[in-house]
Formats: structure tokens, sequence, C-alpha cells
């Protein structure tokens, strides 16, 4: 399971480093490429090849015709890329997401069960900053999904 975060460094052609634990987890799934997309949010979604084929077959079930569907599938399917793993546990993130995501110097690599997230660390806090201010708010929503 991919939980925790980790802040880590992308270098000047685009290389992050995958945390051991995250590579641990990914090569028990046997997975040495990764898919890396656009998210919802400011940030990259980076899917083991399982997990991105479940992201492909609902996507091929979305509407052609409804918006909402056709930007989703704009906006996430057709962003993706294969981003091999390297010897030293590196992926090279391509500059279209990386500006995307505002990918500077220090990023934070989140595991959240099923994918990581990429984001740039100061858009993350201020992110997270902003979801924790209305809190009653955070609180009706989760207790919508039980919580």
């Amino acid at each position: 399971m991919l939980k925790g975060h980790y802040v880590n460094t992308i270098n000047e052609k685009g290389r992050l480093s995958i945390p051991s634990k995250f590579r641990d987890f990914l090569s028990e799934w046997g997975a040495n490429v990764l898919i890396v997309t656009k998210s919802i949010d400011p940030c990259l979604w980076v899917f083991t090849p399982d997990e991105w084929e479940k992201m492909e077959k609902m996507a091929a079930g979305l509407s052609m015709v409804k918006k909402v569907d056709i930007v989703f599938k704009r906006h996430v399917v057709g962003s993706a890329e294969e981003c091999p793993l390297d010897a030293q546990g590196r992926i090279l993130i391509p500059s279209s997401l990386r500006d995307y995501a505002g990918l500077r110097k220090k990023c934070l690599v989140v595991g959240l069960v099923d994918r990581i997230e990429i984001w740039d660390k100061d858009t993350y806090d201020k992110d997270m900053e902003e979801a924790l201010i209305d809190s009653e708010k955070l609180r009706e929503g989760l207790a919508s999904i039980g919580v």
C-alpha cells in the first residue's frame, strides 16, 4: 500500500527519486515503469501499470459527448506519459508535466493507497492550509463518506 509523504528534490533535468518505501512496494507489484499524468489539482498523479489500466477502463466507459467526461479524458488520459524507473529509483518527469504542477526544487511525494501524488512543496502546503481553514465543511464531507 502506498502511504506517507516524503520531501525530495527534483533535479534540473527533471529527475525525481521515488521514496524507497514506495519503490519496495512498486517492486512487489513488478512495476518498473510508472504512468505519470496531470491531476485535477495542481499536482501529478502517478500510477502503476495495473492501476493505470483500471483508470483507462473507467475512462473508456465515459461518454464521448458529455463535456465533463471529454475534459477528464483530455486532461488526464491525454497527458499521461510512461516514465521508467532508472537504476537509482528515479523517474524523468517530462517538462510539460513539471510545468503543469509547478515543480521546482522541493517536491512532496504523497502515497494515496492506489497512486502517488507529486506536488511542489510550497503549493501543497498552501493547498492543505486552505483546505483545512473551513474545518466544518471538511467534517461534513468526511461524514458523508462514512469517516
